[in-house]
């Protein structure tokens, strides 16, 4: 990996819905999941919800399910949508 460079490996569904949300704000995709990553991390209420959602699951032994992980993912995605549109 490359500075400043990242590859990510998703399903065809997931590359699908961000293709659509970054046509939708009319950004390419690239810049507009490097936008959703860079404020999904600097964003402090939903961290704090991503580290409550981790230590529950480290607390309980219990993972959390793939359909609340992808719940939470595309709520933050329509955010991003709504606020760049």
């Amino acid at each position: 990996m490359a500075d400043g460079e990242l590859t990510l490996r998703l399903d065809d569904e997931t590359v699908r819905c961000l293709k659509a949300a970054a046509d939708a704000a009319g950004q390419p995709i690239e810049e507009y999941d490097a936008t959703v990553i860079i404020e999904g991390l600097v964003a402090d209420d939903d961290w704090a919800e991503d580290v409550r959602i981790a230590e529950e699951c480290e607390r309980s032994g219990v993972p959390s399910s793939v359909e609340e992980a992808m719940a939470h993912f595309e709520a933050e995605l329509m955010k991003q949508v709504a606020k760049n549109t």
